[in-house]
């Protein structure tokens, strides 16, 4: 009997006897095929025993004339393994069973998971990115940005998006929710052997068997059960893409909403040089909506990097505190939902001085006589002034550049009574000064009393 396995690339010359124990001499032995001359009934024992003691093994190739009962016999024995077999003429291959592989994996845990950042493209039309991973070869990968888990069979090209939760589609998930974002996931080769879906519970033995994923397809909905729930994410086994969502059942009104993990997250306006007032946006967002996601949508704010995750129930009321006394919140209290769309609209509204260069914010459930559920932290906004601040230094530089140059820009100007019209109508000038304007003696003076804001505006 000759033997080629794939972890050497090596074909020798073994007796059975001797099998196993060249075979298991063999570090991370994933194909063995055999050239099998003189086939017996020991054969069967000595396969099985080869699918049990090999744990890296996953497929292997036999050439031999074997005869059908004892193909029957193997069939039933290995499928109880789980492991198929498949005869063809001369040829029988077995291989291990894409879900017995994919349970085995999540028991070890032995996959490497290895972090990737996808390669983003931004459709304007349509407001939404395209994340894109190429991967080389089979293992595990983590997005860094969205926390989705992908297990490949082999190398293969993903594109994945986050699409809103179209309201015509729940109306499918009787009695349940969406339990976070919807994404639609394709693989160019169809490599995917493992999805794996960040949610945002806080686990508990009944809520761990309330959650599910929603899979579209076709114009149809299928309720996929986990193999697993981690602390972190819901793992599915997949055939097929599309559409992907984690679902949980609803509770009945007569009981309390459960904690979830949730954050808070701070985005600052942009501001003008005339403004005297910051505007700070707060967010209350579930804990597994991408942070790059809701940056995408304000690119024109500053984003606040703060300790941001607590402990919310979707239903109650919050309120944010904050301090110097002076700064304004609105509204006074709001609800906090687990809204998992692709739009993030602003929780609270805070106003205070542009020269305030810290404030202390913190957020109390109004249902629990205000219990402090996110505790008041310091948000330094020192840059964001000195930003203003800079801002304002350099109005001044462009100010000093027309008083310098003033008699040069004014002759340049030959539209003075068109500007001073104008002025006169918003009673920027008074009518005294509108008569010098207006007198050709003036101009040749070299006086006005119009500064251009910039030496942009003679150009």
């Amino acid at each position: 009997m000759w033997s080629s396995f794939g972890a050497s690339n090596k074909k020798i010359m073994v007796e059975r006897s001797t099998l196993l124990e060249v075979l298991q001499s063999v570090s991370g032995l994933k194909k063995v095929h055999l050239h099998v001359e003189s086939w017996t009934e020991i054969w069967v024992s000595t396969i099985l025993s080869l699918t049990k003691t090999c744990s890296s093994l996953n497929e292997l190739r036999i050439n031999a004339s074997i005869p059908l009962a004892l193909t029957q016999l193997q069939r039933a024995s290995l499928k109880q393994k789980g492991w198929t077999l498949t005869v063809w003429r001369m040829s029988m291959f077995i291989e291990r069973d894409k879900k017995s592989l994919t349970e085995e994996g999540l028991k070890t845990g032995k996959r490497e998971k290895k972090v990737f950042s996808p390669d983003i493209t931004d459709d304007e039309s349509k407001d939404e990115n395209t994340h894109r991973f190429f991967s080389p070869h089979a293992g595990q990968f983590q997005c860094s940005l969205t926390n989705l888990v992908f297990v490949m069979e082999g190398k293969g090209e993903m594109l994945y998006k986050m699409v809103p939760w179209d309201p015509c589609r729940l109306d499918a998930l009787s009695q349940m929710e969406p339990a976070g974002p919807l994404y639609d996931i394709n693989c160019s080769k169809g490599s995917v052997l493992q999805l794996h879906l960040p949610h945002c519970e806080i686990l508990t033995e009944e809520n761990k068997e309330s959650l599910a994923v929603a899979h579209f397809t076709n114009g149809t909905v299928e309720i996929l059960q986990p193999l697993k729930v981690t602390e972190t994410h819901v793992i599915i086994s997949i055939t097929e893409l599309c559409w992907f969502g984690i679902i949980k059942k609803l509770k009945k009104k007569m009981f309390p909403g459960a904690p979830t993990c949730a954050q808070v997250l701070l985005f600052l306006r942009p501001i003008t040089v005339a403004q005297n007032q910051k505007i700070l946006n707060v967010y209350l967002l579930p804990g597994n909506v991408p942070l790059p996601e809701v940056q995408r949508q304000h690119q024109e704010k500053k984003y606040i990097e703060t300790s941001s995750i607590c402990h919310l129930i979707s239903g109650r009321k919050y309120t944010l505190s904050c301090h110097p006394d002076e700064c304004e919140v609105q509204p006074p209290d709001e609800v906090f939902e687990r809204k998992f769309g692709t739009n993030f609209h602003t929780t609270f509204e805070v106003f205070l001085d542009v020269k305030i260069e810290e404030i202390r914010l913190g957020l109390r459930d109004t249902t629990e006589e205000g219990k402090e559920v996110w505790k008041p932290r310091r948000i330094p906004l020192s840059d964001t002034f000195q930003d203003v601040q800079c801002s304002v230094d350099r109005r001044f530089t462009e100010s000093e550049y027309v008083d310098k140059h003033r008699h040069q820009l004014i002759q340049k100007v030959t539209s003075v009574m068109e500007i001073a019209d104008c002025l006169r109508s918003k009673g920027m000038i008074l009518g005294e000064m509108y008569n010098k304007m207006s007198d050709p003696e003036y101009k040749k003076q070299g006086t006005t009393c119009w500064v251009p804001s910039s030496p942009n505006d003679f150009c």
